[in-house]
């Protein structure tokens, strides 16, 4: 039997290997339990209880992370839910583990077969953002547009609905929140983030309900004490033996004029009183119900941020560790790691510009036959050819390298801007703009010499350029 740690020989009747001393019966169990987590998982999925799904799912990888199965059904999970990031990565280290046969692989080459899905769900992502940066700065109006645009673009996207309902439940339009609530219940059904809001609804219902009570059961105090002070009267008057009617029209003048003004000034003022407590005591609860339900959100933020940073972490190292493992201690193979990094930044962000995938297309064009001729780098160097074939024709002109790489610069971000400013100046070094922000990139990265060079040129192409004395002044304090 093969050792799964070190792959040496073991001997079954210690049950042990003899190379690293590795226990075969961890290795049972811990693939037993994780079965055990998926088989929980699968049956809440079937149940439509996803939230549920996620969390056995999850288990059965923190047991054992090559659980395949697990896995693939975690990413059509979190695909169900609209965390289409989160299901691709989820697929991208499944292919990794086990490439034939693998479901994962037909799941991502729907999502390439069809670019525009995956670009409204890319945009409902984007707009989902710009909504949490939008009610950052109490722009709740903005974040409600956005937040409406990314569930026409993925229904199925909870996190946004929820959004959504919180937006709502703060301007009062419950029937609108609990509306929302109920589409990602019939999504996931144990959803506890939504029953939660559910629940608060309720209790605000339910004390607006009981403060209504109280007014009408006061106001009904109030009139029953008029009558019953008119019924007194009225009998005192009939034990008398000797009515005097003038005092008898008299007290019920006074009477009437007495039930008039409780009705027309006394009533009028103990209700608007008692409104105004109930508004104040209303807008009170509101305020509370606010910052917990602003609270909860935040909470919730923090947590996906740190599980997205997480999970993108894992997701890097197991899908790429075996395949880099081989190049680690290799000389020449830094244009592969440079490839990888480009590409393994343009994974996480879910899309490529044209701009990108021309920087892509340099990276991969940079790649040597040597670096080709190892196995592990041929396969990285296929992948990104594969996901990317676009990068192969894409072209841009030196005006639009340097429009890119300005503004890079202008948000000080001089290293990515270099290499703009480097590329333009390939494609032609009469751009006199492009060759004075070159040689000021090399002068702020810290290549000195690289930007006297670049300045020197500067001066001989340009004598007559507008920035000719800036430049005679760098190189005088270069020099």
């Amino acid at each position: 039997m093969i050792c799964p740690k070190c792959g040496a020989n073991m001997i079954l009747a210690r049950g042990m290997c003899a190379k690293c001393g590795y226990d075969i019966e961890v290795n049972r169990l811990t693939r037993r339990y994780s079965c055990y987590f998926y088989n929980r998982g699968l049956e809440c999925a079937r149940n439509r209880d996803l939230s549920g799904a996620a969390e056995m799912l999850q288990r059965a990888l923190k047991v054992n992370k090559k659980n395949v199965d697990a896995r693939n059904l975690l990413g059509l999970v979190y695909y169900e839910t609209g965390d289409t990031v989160a299901a691709i990565q989820e697929w991208i280290i499944s292919k990794s583990m086990l490439e034939d046969g693998n479901p994962a692989v037909r799941y991502l080459e729907v999502l390439h077969a069809n670019p525009a899905k995956l670009d409204n769900l890319n945009l409902a992502i984007r707009k989902y953002n710009g909504a949490v940066d939008a009610v950052s700065h109490d722009g709740h109006d903005l974040a409600l547009l956005q937040l409406k645009k990314a569930v026409s673009l993925n229904p199925h996207f909870i996190r946004a609905w929820q959004m959504l309902a919180v937006i709502y439940m703060r301007s009062g339009r419950m029937d609108k929140a609990r509306e929302c609530l109920r589409k990602t219940l019939a999504i996931d059904v144990a959803n506890t983030t939504s029953l939660g809001y559910l629940r608060a609804i309720r209790e605000m219902y339910r004390e607006n309900r009981k403060l209504r009570i109280n007014e009408a059961e006061k106001e009904e105090d109030e009139v029953d004490s008029v009558s019953a002070g008119g019924k007194s009267y009225a009998s005192y008057l009939e034990e008398q033996d000797h009515i005097d009617y003038k005092v008898l029209l008299s007290l019920l003048a006074g009477v009437f004029l007495g039930i008039m003004v409780v009705y027309f000034l006394v009533i009028p003022g103990v209700k608007t009183g008692m409104k105004e407590d109930f508004k104040g005591t209303q807008s009170e609860y509101a305020e509370q119900m606010s910052q917990y339900l602003s609270d909860i959100d935040s909470l919730e933020r923090e947590t996906q941020s740190l599980r997205s940073k997480i999970e993108l972490q894992e997701t890097e190292l197991e899908a790429n560790r075996a395949e880099l493992e081989d190049l680690r201690d290799k000389a020449g193979g830094i244009n592969i790691f440079n490839m990888t990094a480009y590409y393994l930044n343009l994974r996480r962000k879910g899309s490529a510009t044209k701009d990108e995938l021309f920087i892509l297309q340099k990276r991969i064009n940079a790649v040597s036959p040597e670096e080709l001729q190892n196995a592990s780098a041929k396969a990285i160097y296929d992948r990104v050819l594969a996901d990317y074939p676009d990068a192969a024709t894409v072209t841009m002109t030196s005006s639009e390298l340097y429009e890119k790489g300005r503004v890079l610069y202008d948000a000080q971000n001089y290293t990515a801007a270099l290499e703009y400013f480097m590329y333009s100046y390939e494609k032609s070094a009469d751009n006199e703009k492009n060759m004075f922000y070159l040689g000021r990139a090399y002068q702020l990265t810290g290549d000195k010499s690289a930007a006297l060079r670049t300045f020197t040129e500067y001066m001989e192409r340009f004598p007559e350029g507008e920035n000719y004395k800036t430049v005679e002044s760098i190189v005088a304090q270069l020099r």
